[in-house]
């Protein structure tokens, strides 16, 4: 047998919905966002930043987080 056979397949399970899980991505980031708008937007800036760099590498990406967070950004700025 050669070894790509051998391997067992990898499999997910979703453990909750994926809006399901997005919300309670958001609803667990929200309080270390800060109080002021301008505080908030400058956070999420950095995290969206550091999301998309993590995606770029490979390492560190967690997509519920980015979508959480964009979620929290289209909130501020009014689903811009």
């Amino acid at each position: 047998m050669t070894p790509s056979r051998s391997r067992q397949r990898i499999r997910a399970q979703r453990t909750h919905e994926p809006a399901t899980a997005i919300a309670m991505r958001s609803d667990a980031l929200r309080p270390f966002l800060g109080n002021t708008v301008e505080e908030r937007r400058s956070r999420l800036r950095n995290m969206l930043r550091a999301e998309r760099g993590a995606a770029r590498r490979g390492v560190g990406y967690d997509p519920l987080r980015h979508a959480a967070i964009s979620r929290l950004m289209r909130e501020i700025t009014g689903g811009k």
